[in-house]
């Protein structure tokens, strides 16, 4: 994975991304690329078009112009392993907590031995193991939560898109699953888009910063975060960077 003062070839790239709804243009000529492993963050005004943004780059909409490659193919969600967790967690009220987090390998078609191997692993690292028997109805929204990033993790995805994934959480949930979301990800080694709103949260988890801007949604700049991990809120660094980022935002 592409560690913070590391570089790494493209895992994704993006050309000439446009969006348009009849005359209506949404996103606009959108390019980027991101290294295999890296841990991407996307900012930007309230209703920019971020989630747009994110389902054209999943390939759930079409796009009116441009490429998306992932390791140098035309991006396929039949082809490629693409996850997703949305805010909203979704889990199946059937399923005991084991059998949602186990349901993307079921689909992928990962023999049983694998399925369980990778469990194991997955339970044990997010703290699910001792209420992987319960059902979601027994269970708290945040462990709802927990469940939707360790099944999205669990297929080992060529790209894990996250929006606003923590963003009806309090406070004190959303920094200890944050932590929790970054030690998966050095252990596992997914390359992470991650949408949000929280420029604090960018900051802490993302290793570069997509700024976009109103629409049309363009992405106005990059902004580099080489911080150690963990980060501290209250470091000089990390105060410059998240008043910079909210200073690129309020200006567009």
């Amino acid at each position: 994975m592409a560690r913070e003062g590391e570089t790494s070839q493209s895992k994704i790239e993006v050309r000439n991304l446009t969006k348009r709804y009849g005359e209506l243009l949404v996103l606009d000529d959108i390019n980027f690329d991101v290294a295999e492993g890296e841990f991407v963050a996307i900012v930007g005004p309230t209703g920019c078009g971020k989630t747009t943004f994110l389902n054209a780059l999943s390939r759930l909409i079409p796009i009116t112009q441009g490429h998306i490659r992932i390791d140098g193919e035309d991006a396929d969600p039949k082809r490629h392993n693409i996850s997703f967790v949305f805010q909203e967690p979704t889990c199946l009220p059937w399923r005991t907590v084991r059998d949602n987090v186990a349901y993307g390998m079921e689909v992928k078609g990962l023999p049983q031995a694998e399925i369980n191997a990778r469990l194991e692993k997955i339970l044990e690292l997010v703290g699910l193991t001792q209420c992987q028997n319960l059902y979601p109805n027994q269970i708290s929204a945040s462990m709802l939560q927990r469940i939707a990033v360790s099944r999205a993790f669990a297929v080992n995805p060529d790209l894990l898109l996250m929006d606003e994934p923590y963003g009806q959480l309090d406070v004190k949930l959303r920094f200890y699953l944050e932590d929790e979301l970054l030690s998966l990800w050095q252990k596992l080694g997914s390359t992470v888009l991650f949408i949000t709103h929280n420029i604090e949260e960018a900051v802490y988890v993302a290793q570069r910063i997509l700024v976009l801007s109103n629409k049309p949604t363009k992405i106005k700049a990059e902004v580099k975060v080489d911080l150690p991990r963990p980060r501290d809120f209250r470091d000089p660094e990390f105060v410059r960077i998240r008043k910079h980022v909210t200073e690129l935002i309020r200006w567009w």
